[in-house]
């Protein structure tokens, strides 16, 4: 009877969450022809809406959102709705993780594909980098190196995209993809937006397919939150297969790894190197594969080398395409001079409210997480397991996303939140699921400022708010795991099946 109720329970959430996410998809195309409109300085993307409104009237009602203040409010409202059935159904899954049904992994996963297929229909509301794809696509197929040629009018025809021109941000291996698509669908922006999408979708749904794979020997509660982590959560559906960013590509690549890793395949290092391609800062993951390779499988100096040559001439190769001078990574500069949303930013806001400066603090911040990656190496080198090489990976990218980087998107927490549903008790990974949960809404600041520095205060709330999170979500002292089956501990090496 309990199980009964309990799929009832996931099912009421779940067509809540559903019907959340379709307004969302629905109001895309009414909320970001106002936006843009606003904005004042994007003609192309006026001018493509003007035409689509033609076209379609559901885009001409646009004009009952006079400000950008309204469509926050629309935008806010259906994600504050599935943040609290998200919520709801964690804590149920913690409430009843001793009589939770044998197949209800299943269950979840389900909800997970139908609310990717609704969102993957949305129109890209609050940034244009889903159109930068296909502007660097066009000038790659039509042979211009976008790392070392800025894009011009002409590369902009019939794209919605206003942004200021500046050469390639995205890996080689993207570039190689977007060539490729544009390639296929030349100048036509629907069959783009379709093949684009398309690709995204794929990559979503096999990065939630290779989750449940990997948990598949954990306990029920587990396997569970890890599926609600990766795919119930509005942050990584939203601003993967909605709002059309690609890190999924470079995440989905990184899991592979990580899945050929446990079960000894040499591949395993290709697929990393793939993963590195696309967006770079997956690379130094490698260290965890060494580790593996060397302490575990026992593979000699010899062997690593034969091991890792056939990625690196991959790298070498795909690097080679486009690779002139070091100009290569201009376009990774300029976006690093952008800074907000990073722990510091929370200080500084600190820093506001009491009057005194808090280096102390920011430096301190920044050695603990540094320090968690170290010793999760560490630990991983003395115990080499999949669960341990999950969470020197989620450490490592931690220690890259909150200090090693200059700003944090929040499309970019999908390079930690996927690693974090494989280890979903963990308290690192609770916290990254905390900054996640309120990193939804923070693209809001971005549009409306209701308060000076608004920003920053927002980053303040976004860290504390995932401390919170740890604390309310750590494992009760009172209550003890259940004993794990042989097969479950099996489950944890990186031996063979």
């Amino acid at each position: 009877m309990q199980t009964s109720f309990l799929r009832v329970g996931v099912n009421l959430l779940g067509a809540v969450a559903l019907a959340a996410y379709a307004v969302l998809t629905v109001l895309s195309y009414v909320q970001v022809p106002v936006l843009w409109r606003n904005h004042g300085a994007a003609p192309h993307a006026v001018a493509f809406f003007d035409d689509l409104a033609t076209r379609f009237p559901l885009v001409g009602l646009s004009r009952l959102f006079e400000t950008n203040a309204a469509v926050i409010i629309s935008y806010c409202i259906p994600v504050g709705i599935i943040t609290a059935a998200w919520i709801a159904l964690v804590a149920i899954l913690y409430r009843r993780e001793h009589t939770l049904d044998a197949n209800l992994d299943a269950l979840v996963m389900r909800w997970s594909v139908a609310f990717a297929v609704v969102c993957v229909l949305a129109f890209p509301v609050f940034t244009q980098d889903f159109w930068l794809s296909m502007a660097w696509g066009r000038m790659a197929a039509e042979g211009t190196n976008p790392y070392h040629n800025l894009f011009t009018d002409e590369t902009l025809t019939g794209l919605p995209l206003d942004h200021f021109p500046m050469v390639m941000s995205y890996g080689p291996g993207w570039a190689i993809l977007s060539a490729a698509v544009m390639a296929v669908t030349g100048k036509s922006v629907l069959a783009a937006t379709i093949l684009f999408k398309g690709v995204l979708l794929a990559t979503w749904l096999a990065s939630l397919a290779l989750i449940k794979t990997m948990t598949a020997s954990k306990p029920m509660l587990d396997r569970c939150l890890a599926i609600v982590v990766a795919g119930w959560m509005p942050l990584g559906v939203l601003q993967t297969v909605a709002e059309g960013h690609n890190d999924i590509f470079m995440v989905w690549l990184a899991l592979l790894w990580l899945a050929l890793l446990g079960q000894g395949r040499w591949l395993a290092p290709v697929a990393l190197m793939g993963s590195a391609l696309g967006k770079y800062v997956t690379a130094p993951l490698f260290l965890v594969d060494v580790i593996i390779a060397w302490r575990l499988h026992g593979l000699g100096w010899r062997q690593l080398f034969v091991r890792y040559v056939g990625p690196g001439l991959l790298g070498i190769a795909v690097f080679g395409i486009f690779y002139r001078s070091p100009e290569f990574f201009e376009g990774t500069r300029v976006i690093s001079e952008w800074e907000f949303l990073q722990p510091r930013h929370a200080v500084e806001a600190i820093e506001l409210a009491v009057g005194f400066d808090l280096n102390v603090l920011d430096w301190t911040i920044t050695a603990t997480f540094v320090l968690i990656a170290l010793s999760s190496v560490v630990v991983l080198w003395l115990t080499p397991t999949l669960d341990n090489a999950t969470k020197a990976a989620l450490a490592i990218m931690s220690a890259i996303s909150f200090v090693g980087i200059a700003h944090l998107w929040p499309w970019y927490l999908v390079w930690t939140v996927l690693l974090a549903a494989l280890v979903p008790r963990w308290w690192l990974a609770r916290f990254v699921i905390g900054v996640s949960v309120l990193a939804a809404f923070s693209l809001s600041f971005w549009w409306v400022k209701p308060i000076e520095n608004s920003q920053m205060w927002a980053s303040l709330v976004l860290y504390v708010g995932a401390v919170l999170w740890c604390l309310l979500t750590r494992p009760s002292t009172l209550t003890k795991a259940p004993a794990r089956r042989p097969e479950e501990i099996a489950g944890g090496s990186f031996e063979r099946p």
